[in-house]
């Protein structure tokens, strides 16, 4: 099995276990012991106690986790994003800028991925570190670590085509549009974290994420909708941004395909939440932070400055500020009343952003309220009375009356998936669904998607019987998505 293959193939039996979570939160600690380790030996010698210590320390973390994974343990370094396992990262900010640096230092030694095997002893981890602190403090010796011979631990430069837009074409659907919303995370907490401390930041990257997010759409809708499971792990502004600008994109294509119209939907809605950012400063990145209603309602009128100073004077970014404003007006109108006090409509486009800005208020809370199951939150959403109901049933036709992510069981005691709506125009009743487990709960050895709104003639699909609770699923519901993708 391929690293990069790992994720797909975290399914379980049994909600009981614990793979998945256990190697995001634990690739974490092996980050931060591998980055401890890495510059001890840049400081001390390897005899050093300090050097000694955090070997013995990152060899047990390691040891530990390789256990977790089966036995072999790889990170990898893609420009700015983090995978542990073909795992993305998933840490505090300071921790993930520990793991930022540990790639930039091994990216002077020309290495961007580091294996071990379960087996790797403590001298088999002080003799990378001394090849790494060779080719890191010797310019004439930037070589040594990707030429070293090590035993059980194995060093490389992952080929440059895995970066290049050209050649990422060949990777499968799911891979792309996971390294897509590992990048974007990353641009987009940076990004905040630079309007939070009062700095103006050019939005280059923010757009070349935009047009990744309508490239990676036109490709494969399962792969984008699939992203969507994760939402409630990212919580914080920048997860919620890339949420809400791959719904926005799926809901919009409904309407369109023009690419241009499309990026700069996607564009408002990565940046909608500039203004905020900004008046909740530094403490805002990593809490949530209540803004006094004063404050709140100033929210919108200093995001369009903020788009302005940012993007320039010129005609697409005035479509983009207007959107941001009139979707950020709207959430506000008990602050700051009607938008434009009914003499004007706002833009079908805002309409639309301001729609799934609701949905991700529902299934991502900033607070600390319980987030909200798709189909739960969808049908809440189907009562709001300021929800354009145009806009709302784009966004059912996007993502489904039982939305992606959805855990059904049928009459017949099957469990199983839902994939995303039915092929067929108009039934969105009727998703597509793949069958996951049998009746008596064990996982089928090859499982089989079926389309309820396309049954084969004389054939009846049976009925689902309910609604299952994803924590209450018999397998891992974001990895089994994430497998079909693939």
């Amino acid at each position: 099995m391929k690293k990069t293959d790992f994720l797909a193939a975290c399914r379980t039996a049994d909600s009981r276990n614990k793979a998945l979570e256990e190697i995001r939160d634990k690739g974490a600690e092996v980050i931060l012991a591998t980055f401890r380790m890495f510059k001890n030996c840049l400081v001390h010698s390897l005899d050093n106690a300090a050097v000694t210590k955090t070997v013995h320390e990152t060899h047990a973390i390691l040891t530990d986790f390789a256990q977790t994974v089966g036995g072999y343990v790889a990170i990898t370094f893609v420009e700015e994003t983090i995978f542990v396992c073909g795992q993305l990262l998933r840490a505090s900010r300071s921790i993930y800028e520990s793991a930022r640096e540990v790639g930039k230092m091994l990216s002077i030694a020309g290495v961007s991925e580091m294996s071990f095997t379960g087996d790797a002893k403590e001298e088999d981890l002080l003799e990378l570190c001394r090849h790494f602190a060779i080719s890191v403090r010797n310019p004439d010796q930037r070589g040594a670590l990707l030429a070293a011979k090590l035993n059980r631990v194995a060093v490389r430069q992952v080929d440059s085509t895995l970066q290049a837009s050209s050649e990422e074409d060949d990777l499968p659907q799911m891979q792309r549009a996971l390294r897509a919303y590992a990048s974007a995370l990353v641009v987009m907490r940076q990004f905040f974290q630079k309007v939070a401390t009062g700095k103006t930041v050019l939005p280059h990257r923010v757009k070349r994420i935009a047009q990744r997010i309508v490239t990676l759409a036109e490709g494969s809708e399962i792969a984008m909708l699939s992203l969507t499971s994760m939402a409630n792990a990212h919580r914080d502004e920048a997860g919620r941004a890339v949420q809400t600008a791959v719904i926005s994109v799926l809901c919009a294509r409904r309407l369109t395909s023009d690419r241009t119209v499309l990026s700069q939907l996607a564009m408002s809605a990565l940046m909608a939440d500039i203004g905020r950012v900004r008046v909740a400063g530094k403490e805002g990145l990593d809490r949530y932070v209540p803004l006094a209603d004063e404050v709140n309602a100033a929210v919108p009128p200093l995001t369009s400055s903020l788009f302005v100073t940012t993007g320039g004077v010129n005609v697409q970014n005035a479509l983009r500020t207007v959107v941001a404003y009139e979707a950020t007006s709207m959430e506000r109108q008990h602050l700051v009343g009607a938008l434009y006090r009914h003499t004007m409509s706002p833009l079908f486009q805002s309409k639309i952003l301001y729609t799934v800005r609701q949905l991700m208020e529902r299934l991502a809370p900033r607070d600390t309220k319980r987030a909200m199951s798709p189909l739960d939150a969808l049908a809440d959403l189907s009562t709001a009375k300021s929800i354009d109901q145009t806009a709302y049933k784009l966004l059912v036709q996007a993502i489904g009356v039982l939305p992606t992510g959805t855990v059904v069981e049928f009459e017949t005691g099957e469990w199983g998936i839902v994939l995303g709506p039915s092929k067929t125009p108009g039934a969105v009743s009727k998703p597509r669904i793949k069958l996951v487990t049998d009746r008596s709960g064990q996982v089928f050895a090859n499982p089989k998607v079926i389309d309820l709104g396309e049954p084969s003639s004389g054939r009846r699909f049976p009925q689902i019987s309910g609604v299952i609770e994803p924590d209450k699923a018999r397998f891992n519901v974001t990895s089994v998505l994430m497998q079909e993708a693939s």
